[in-house]
């Protein structure tokens, strides 16, 4: 259904650029060429045929391709990718008219950002292509404002344009893909347990929901990590919101290494439990999932039905959450990762001394049952 979409799309796209064009660029013609006219006249009646799309930049490239009517992100491993994405970039250059002609010297193209192979990444070369077959290989340079305007060649030329309008060229995967996997409200996290250490929630009079320390817990494994007063405040500040806006940067299939139980926590929550597989792998760290939905839980309805747009609290089916993430890792972006780190990395001895009766930044600890 979504490949015929695509051609619906650009079929009308076509006709309104063909419009535009006859009724405000009548006459408009020099020797070579016509201003305003679509700079790939044939894109829009092919573009339900393309089947696979290759952005390069720099030392990034990605490479999306069609299986059947389901696009894929080939170079995270085929995970799947968002179609409305693909629709934007082929609409974007479909979309480009011929406004002018610029340098056809090869020494000058770096000057607009055209220059090709471009270890800057100043220059992005995208092509399309359907059955292996060249629609588009082009290379999009420097944009320009007021009207909107780009630098524009084909790759095999060294003859280069100004069009109007212009097409970003995303090279990071997220871009492409549905890079929010969780927004879990406030409330919903009921326990927080990592590496020794047990978080425990109380929903307060007024409402709001608090956390402290369970000392000694039963329920955590004894480890040589020093949980001191430092540490145990930024933890209490960053672990019980970890799944308020969990994204990720890039998806892989799963490799199956062994988890860092220092930066891997579990959530027990109202209507699931969610173990955090965390495994480093150079510079990053990539996790995936163990998901299991609670029996009898309370339904979730009235807080789904508020999910309009992303970023809103939703709480997913834990069942389907965990069919759908089986097999993969996702990579964490760096700034999610801080929050892990961060009681992590605090010195020891940056801890003062403190008296729980009178400092009221010092983290309440409730005593084992045990």
């Amino acid at each position: 259904m979504k490949t015929k979409t695509l051609g619906v799309v650009f079929a009308v796209t076509a006709l309104s650029i063909g419009g535009a064009y006859f009724a405000f660029n009548r006459g408009t013609k020099t020797a070579e060429f016509v201003v305003g006219a679509p700079f790939f006249a044939e894109l829009a009646t092919k573009s339900g045929s393309i089947d696979r799309i290759v952005i390069e930049r720099g030392e990034k490239r990605i490479e999306l391709v069609r299986d059947s009517a389901v696009w894929k992100l080939a170079s995270s491993d085929g995970y799947p990718a968002r179609f409305e994405e693909i629709k934007s970039m082929v609409g974007g250059l479909a979309a480009l008219k011929t406004d002018g002609k610029m340098t056809a010297q090869k020494d000058r193209l770096g000057e607009l950002a055209l220059a090709w192979p471009d270890s800057s990444g100043r220059a992005a070369r995208v092509r399309l292509e359907a059955a292996g077959v060249s629609i588009v290989d082009v290379i999009l340079g420097e944009e320009r404002a007021s009207p909107r305007a780009q630098f524009v060649r084909h790759e095999n030329l060294d003859q280069s344009w100004r069009v109007l309008g212009s097409v970003l060229a995303e090279i990071e995967p997220r871009r492409w893909l549905e890079s929010e996997l969780l927004a879990i409200p406030g409330g919903e996290v009921r326990a927080v347990f990592l590496n020794g250490l047990h978080l425990v929630a109380t929903d307060g009079a007024d409402g709001k929901t608090s956390y402290s320390v369970v000392e000694s817990s039963p329920l955590v494994m004894a480890t040589d990590f020093e949980w001191s007063v430092g540490r145990t405040a930024v933890a209490l500040r960053t672990l019980p919101s970890w799944l308020s806006r969990l994204e990720f940067d890039d998806v892989r299939k799963a490799k199956g290494s062994a988890r860092e139980s220092a930066i891997s926590p579990e959530f027990d929550m109202l209507r699931g439990t969610l173990k955090v597989n965390a495994v480093r792998d150079g510079d990053a760290v990539w996790i995936s999932f163990d998901a299991k939905p609670k029996v009898d839980a309370p339904s979730a309805a009235e807080i789904n039905a508020k999910h309009k747009y992303p970023g809103d609290p939703y709480i997913p089916d834990w069942a389907e959450f965990a069919t759908k993430h089986a097999g993969w890792e996702y990579r964490l972006p760096a700034w999610k990762l801080s929050a892990l780190e961060e009681a992590n990395k605090l010195p020891v001895d940056a801890d003062q001394p403190t008296d729980p009766s009178t400092d009221r930044t010092a983290p309440t600890i409730i005593p084992s049952a045990g």
